[in-house]
């Protein structure tokens, strides 16, 4: 199984730049559609968007900004499929 700590990796460097109370970004300094990845909560609480997101449509992140690899959305897919656990 997947634990939370990989999938906890691959949201910092790839989704929370954009998607925290205080993005990094350069272009987005709001979360886009108010959806922050800053704890674990919310991360799973938005586990069903991610994977449409990021993981079926690869929409996300923007214009892969950030290089997410394929192997990150498999692993992130899994994780949910799996059942999104933080413990």
């Amino acid at each position: 199984s997947i634990a939370f700590s990989d999938v906890n990796t691959i949201v910092q460097k790839h989704c929370a730049t954009c998607h925290s109370a205080n993005p990094s970004d350069d272009i987005f300094k709001v979360a886009p559609q108010g959806a922050v990845f800053d704890s674990p909560e919310e991360i799973k609480n938005y586990a069903s968007l991610i994977k449409a997101r990021a993981v079926d449509s690869e929409t996300m992140p923007m214009g892969n900004k950030t290089g997410m690899t394929p192997e990150e959305r498999e692993i992130l897919g899994a994780w949910i499929t799996q059942g999104a656990k933080i413990k």
